[in-house]
């Protein structure tokens, strides 16, 4: 094997467990590319211009998968121009009732919607994801996991969006919108952008299709893009919502100190603490903040409204009492010196993330 091949060989290898991580297997389909060149054009390679190819390839390298990742960005804020030019159409597909929505409202094909019903709007417990189009047509699709993953990836696109994304010029090919209740999200790409597979509108079309044909296991086999995508766009959540608070109450009848963060969805209650509040704050605050992060970019637990609760106690925790849920509240008991990030991941992925 050529020292070029064996380089590709190596590369493919060494990206394969980043690509696990990133929508698509992007990196995965430029080394491929890569590595076809590399055998067409392998056997023009003399020894002494090896290293000259290798900076060649691994710029190519660079280039492609810079453009591929730029292909999924952020969108920009609903404006209330677009608002009034397409008011007609999402008067009609809009719904009310809808939690998080994708609006098509222009395109070379029907205008139609993608809505995730959320259960406690209405007067039952209920998790559809629904289609809606100008023609009449309505689908409903019952599935949990369908519902929590497409709403998680609706919400964060839509927050995550921001003004300085700018307009391009050209012929419009397709606008879509996205809300999260009121808050709006819009994205027009035009015939001369370039969309890789595995992408925010590649997955909700696809889940349009699920919906319309009542397959959830086209949605499901889309969980890792969408894990990867929802991920990407909680990356840009601000700084300030891991601002540590501290507070000081009673559970179960003993004087706690409570550390939240993240709009107060994630909390560790330190129970008959020894310190004082400023000093577990400082003990432990960077503490709360990292493991708080971790659960929110790796799964959806904080997503919505549900809450997490550490509560430390002086006693050895009996394991059979380790976890417990209630109401949207999930309680995880462990002693002070089991307060290690380590640890408390262990334990988010046991009881948390199965």
């Amino acid at each position: 094997m050529s020292r070029v091949a064996l380089l590709l060989f190596n590369a493919q290898s060494y990206w394969r467990y980043g690509c696990e991580n990133m929508w698509n297997g992007v990196l995965l389909r430029v080394l491929k590319c890569c590595k076809l060149i590399a055998g067409n054009y392998i056997f023009l390679m003399k020894e002494s211009n090896i290293t000259f190819v290798k900076s060649v390839l691994l710029l190519l390298l660079l280039f492609l998968v810079g453009r591929e990742i730029q292909a999924q960005s952020r969108f920009s804020p609903c404006s209330k121009l677009d608002y009034e030019l397409y008011a007609p159409i999402l008067n009609e597909l809009y719904n009310p009732l809808a939690a998080e929505q994708y609006i098509v409202a222009e395109g070379e094909s029907e205008k139609y919607a993608l809505q995730v019903i959320d259960g406690s709007r209405l007067s039952e417990r209920t998790y559809i994801l629904a289609y809606k189009d100008l023609k009449g047509n309505k689908k409903e699709l019952t599935d949990s996991l369908c519902q929590m993953k497409i709403a998680s990836l609706l919400r964060y696109a839509v927050l995550s969006s921001t003004p300085f994304v700018r307009r391009k010029l050209g012929i419009r090919q397709k606008t879509c919108f996205f809300f999260d209740l009121q808050d709006g999200a819009e994205y027009t790409f035009r015939k001369e952008d370039e969309h890789g597979r595995g992408g925010l509108i590649d997955v909700l079309e696809t889940s349009c299709e699920a919906v319309k044909n009542n397959k959830p296991e086209l949605i499901r086999q889309l969980i890792p893009q969408i894990d990867s995508l929802t991920r990407h766009f909680k990356t840009f959540e601000l700084a300030e919502s891991w601002n540590v608070s501290t507070s000081e109450s009673y559970a179960y009848s003993f004087p706690c100190t409570q550390l939240s963060t993240h709009y107060s969805g994630f909390h560790v209650c330190f129970l008959r603490p020894a310190l004082t509040p400023d000093e577990l704050s400082n003990k432990y605050g960077q503490l709360t903040q990292r493991v708080a992060k971790w659960l929110f970019l790796n799964s959806n637990i904080l997503d919505f409204t549900r809450s997490v609760y550490i509560n430390v106690s002086r006693e050895k925790v009996d394991e059979n009492k380790r976890f417990s849920y209630s109401y949207g509240h999930y309680y995880i008991n462990v002693t002070e010196d089991e307060l290690m990030e380590d640890k408390l991941i262990a334990l988010f992925k046991t009881y948390l993330l199965r």
